[in-house]
């Protein structure tokens, strides 16, 4: 079991060993979903990774793929006999001590806590997120209503967890911001209202224009506060294209170029290295495998 200090790189070998834990979990992923003829794509960290390294983005630490909601639920529902004896499902729903959106699988035996996690009681292990894409409602104003709904429901969910976020402000900015947060964290507690019903809450939120005839033809993850930004036309995602990631073959969007560009700027280019950030855990234990 190794321990860090907040804010210290990875040991080489250490995020290199990560790395081959990630890709099995991957490599078992992909062959679920190809097995079950469900539609998966890298997106965000992991796309970039796959078109600009052919593989992870050197000081990476996770691995970021989307499905399309029909697809994602199917997922869920196969996971626990494709997938059950090696990981963990990870979601508010299954697991009310976990207070996130986004989903993990999570490898047994393992630990990888945070410094954003480590509040959360839950069990935490080493990590693939996935992203369930929804449909973007068609008018303006039902879109900001949307995103602003998810955005509520999402922020009231990770503070359900903990009442001490890292809050990207300074001074009294901070100390108000921090303040209020301990009170909404408190009063969830008190009220007990539980991870599980403001997750059904934000789900519903997202999905709400998913068997609509007033969806738009945009889709998009709810999980940030981008996420309308970053939207883009779901008839352009296929047919998906395949890439190089490390020794495997992964499925790519084909409008990859065009969402990346919309999240991150010239992705292609190296950011400098004070902004190259990872998920640098405060505590990792690769279990049998350590």
């Amino acid at each position: 079991m190794k321990r860090y200090e907040e804010g210290k790189e990875y040991k080489p070998e250490v995020l290199e060993k990560l790395h081959k834990v990630q890709l099995r979990m991957l490599e078992d992923f992909i062959n679920t979903c190809e097995k079950h003829n469900l539609i998966y794509f890298m997106v965000y960290g992991s796309a970039i990774g796959a078109v600009r390294h052919q593989g992870f983005i050197p000081w990476d630490d996770d691995i970021d793929v989307g499905m399309l909601r029909e697809d994602y639920n199917k997922f869920l529902s196969i996971f626990p006999q494709e997938m059950g004896k090696k990981y963990n499902l990870l979601t508010p729903k299954i697991d009310g001590r976990y207070a996130c959106t986004v989903t993990h699988i999570q490898k047994k035996g393992t630990k990888f806590i945070s410094e954003m996690s480590k509040d959360l009681k839950c069990e935490q292990g080493i990590f693939m997120d996935i992203f369930p894409f929804d449909n973007v409602a068609k008018g303006k104003k039902q879109q900001l209503r949307q995103m602003r709904s998810t955005y509520f429901w999402g922020k009231l969910l990770f503070l359900s967890g903990t009442g001490n976020p890292i809050i990207p402000l300074n001074g009294m900015a901070k100390i108000f911001a921090g303040l209020v947060c301990k009170i909404i964290h408190n009063t969830l507690k008190l009220f007990k209202v539980s991870s599980g019903f403001i997750y059904r809450k934000y789900v519903e939120a997202a999905t709400q224009y998913n068997d609509s005839a007033v969806c738009g033809e945009y889709i998009t993850s709810f999980e940030y506060a981008g996420c309308l930004k970053d939207k883009i036309k779901a008839k352009e995602l296929f047919p998906l294209e395949t890439v190089p990631f490390e020794y495997l073959k992964v499925k790519i969007p084909q409008n990859n170029h065009e969402f990346l560009k919309k999240v991150y700027g010239d992705y292609m280019k190296l950011p400098p290295e004070d902004e190259r950030v990872n998920h640098m855990p405060l505590l990792i234990d690769f279990g049998e495998e350590g």
